[in-house]
Formats: C-alpha cells, sequence, structure tokens
C-alpha cells in the first residue's frame, strides 16, 4: 500500500508562496513609481499649458487662485494628484517608501528669452522614487533602488504671461 500524500500541497505552497509574494510586491511598486510618473509629466504638461497661454484653462481648479507663481501652482495642482508626490515622504512613514525625496516634487522653469510671445518654455517636475528593497535572503544589502522620475513638457509662448498676471521666473525649485 502507498504512502499518504495528504501534506504535499501545503509542503508546495509554502515553497511558492514567498517566490509569489516578491513578485506581486514588486510589480506593485514598479506600478506605484509608473504612476508618479505619469503624474510629473501630466504636471509638467499643466505648468508648459499655464505658461503658454499666461491663463488656466479650467479656472474651477481650486489651485487657480493659489499663487500667480507658476511653480505654487504646479506644486498645488501635485497635491491634488497625490500628496505623497507633492511633499514628500520619509521612509517608513505610513508603511511607504520615501517619494519626492527632498521634500517632495522639485520644478524647473526655463524660459530661455523670457515670456516673449514665441519663445520656447520648458517645465520640469522631478521627484526621487525609493524602490522596496529586495529581501536580504536574496543578497540585497542596500535599502533600495532609487530612481530619479521626471516629466518634462515645452511649449511656444502664446501670449505674454505677465499680462495674465503670471510670474513664470521665480520659484524654481530644485537642480534643473
Amino acid at each position: 500500500m502507498g504512502r499518504s500524500e495528504d501534506g504535499q500541497a501545503v509542503i508546495e505552497l509554502a515553497l511558492a508562496l514567498p517566490i509569489l509574494l516578491i513578485v506581486l510586491i514588486g510589480i506593485i511598486d514598479f506600478g506605484r513609481a509608473i504612476n508618479y510618473w505619469n503624474d510629473e509629466t501630466n504636471l509638467a504638461n499643466l505648468g508648459a499649458r499655464y505658461a503658454s497661454v499666461g491663463a488656466l484653462s479650467d479656472s474651477s481648479s481650486t489651485c487657480a487662485g493659489s499663487s500667480s507663481q507658476l511653480v505654487a501652482y504646479i506644486k498645488c495642482e501635485a497635491g491634488q494628484a497625490s500628496p505623497e508626490l507633492q511633499n514628500g515622504v520619509t521612509p517608513g512613514q505610513n508603511g511607504v517608501q520615501n517619494i519626492g525625496g527632498n521634500g517632495g516634487i522639485a520644478v524647473c522653469v526655463n524660459a530661455p528669452n523670457g515670456d516673449t510671445p514665441g519663445s520656447p518654455i520648458t517645465v520640469r517636475v522631478s521627484a526621487s522614487y525609493v524602490m522596496l528593497p529586495l529581501p536580504k535572503v536574496l543578497g540585497n544589502s542596500s535599502s533600495g533602488v532609487t530612481l530619479n522620475l521626471a516629466g518634462t513638457a515645452t511649449m511656444r509662448i502664446e501670449q505674454s504671461a505677465s499680462q495674465g498676471g503670471l510670474d513664470i521666473t521665480t520659484g524654481s525649485t530644485g537642480t534643473c
């Protein structure tokens, strides 16, 4: 008579489950990084469009009247998209890793010819994202891989931003 194999499935599950969970958590973490990158690209596009036309296309936005500075507007919009992206998160806070590195997003506005109509304006929104570290069992000794995510948008200025009361020259944060 053969031996009983009642516990075989439990043993196989115990061996396979940790690997499957590591892969699942990696996929979720990578998806969060892609989401932040998409948010940064959208914020750069919003900022470039705002500077390009010298006025907001959607005046119903909660950030519309917050400031006449382009960088302040972009940071306000970042808070609407993701407070973690706007303010940054310190490691271990709320169980998540560092997002935004040094206090959230860095916004850089580059208008080489000022707000002269026809000249280009480039808005770059960037942040650092620290991926969840691999388990030490897999030979990892670091605290996670840091990804430098950035979204950039360039548009031509259609009308002088100063006509609409917008300040595009001050308030850049971070390294451009």
